[in-house]
């Protein structure tokens, strides 16, 4: 085999693995439903992730690439009152905040 084949051969494998490594990434996500207007605040408890979304129309939110791990969802309606939930994100796996 020629150099430049080995070469070309070798550089489509590591691609592949690179990709199938990215793929395999040790994290979920968070969604949940919410109110207009609704300030959706989510902390890692042992993370250090931090993540805070502001709801508009439709009230759906999802969150992607959420490092396993314990978290703390706080939403904060227009009026300033608070609703608080514990929720445990997996990985490969959706949390969903009810």
């Amino acid at each position: 085999m020629s150099r430049s084949r080995l070469a070309a051969t070798l550089a489509v494998v590591l691609f592949t693995m690179a990709f199938f490594a990215h793929a395999q990434s040790p994290s979920g996500s968070i969604s949940g439903n919410a109110t207009t207007g609704d300030v959706v605040d989510i902390k890692g408890a042992d993370t250090g992730f931090h993540r805070e979304l502001k709801i508009e129309k439709d009230g759906k939110y999802s969150v992607r690439q959420v490092p396993a791990g314990s978290y703390i969802v706080t939403v904060t309606r227009p009026d300033g009152s608070q609703v608080e939930s514990v929720i445990e994100v997996r990985v490969g796996s959706a949390a969903r905040v009810k």
